[in-house]
């Protein structure tokens, strides 16, 4: 990397124990959904850099011989999720109570550790819904063949962020933030963004993510 000194890769198998980390502080730099990254800026010192340059929403799939319209039509059902601090776990318990409908109330949720095991259940019908990640939809073949289609996205926010704690010098977050705004040019940029399925990257402004903080307060009410 472009920090003039080595760059240890940690992460956690929880999204519950990566969020302890970050309550600690414990990175200097974090690579984070935006509901993860409002709770870094807001309370533990951490900065933006770079995001994602694209909206990031989520899908809620249901089985295609489903004669459902819209959210409303889950009311007494099970809805499949991530893990519960999951960004698309956030995104669509938000979009429940935009349309009136109170999750563990209205509708029952279940999460599962992978977005597979989600779908997997809609087609076993162990649930009546799910939601993934829109990029999800491109890089699995098996909804086609679990019968599945999309009943509704969720509003878009901004994408996964990288962000760096305060004691970063500004000099190494200014060089951080253009070694990833160059990605597209370089070939080992190249591959990771091929790895994630992402178009590229622009400077990230702590603003942008207003609108996943008002989310955010609304899934908590």
């Amino acid at each position: 990397l472009e920090l003039g000194r080595p760059v240890d890769l940690r992460t956690k198998p929880t999204f519950e124990q990566f969020a302890k980390e970050i309550e600690r502080q414990s990175y200097e730099i974090v690579f984070v959904h935006p509901f993860f990254y409002v709770q870094a800026a807001d309370h533990y010192n951490y900065l933006p850099v770079a995001r994602l340059n694209e909206p990031m929403t989520a899908v809620i799939m249901v089985d295609a011989s489903r004669p459902w319209r819209g959210l409303p039509d889950l009311a007494g059902k099970i809805l499949a999720l991530p893990p519960a601090l999951a960004a698309v776990s956030e995104l669509t318990k938000a979009a429940l109570i935009e349309v009136g409908l109170k999750p563990e109330v209205d509708v029952a949720l279940r999460h599962f550790r992978t977005k597979v095991s989600c779908l997997q259940a809609v087609a076993i019908g162990s649930a009546d819904a799910c939601a993934v990640p829109r990029f999800v939809l491109s890089q699995i073949d098996s909804t086609a063949r679990l019968n599945l289609r999309p009943l509704v996205e969720t509003r878009s926010v901004r994408h996964f962020v990288i962000a760096a704690h305060a004691r970063v010098p500004e000099g190494e977050r200014n060089r951080l933030q253009q070694h990833v705004l160059s990605w597209p040019n370089t070939p080992h940029g190249r591959l990771v963004l091929a790895a994630g399925a992402w178009s590229g990257s622009v400077a990230a402004n702590d603003r942008e993510y207003d609108e996943v903080r008002a989310l955010a307060r609304l899934a908590q009410e």
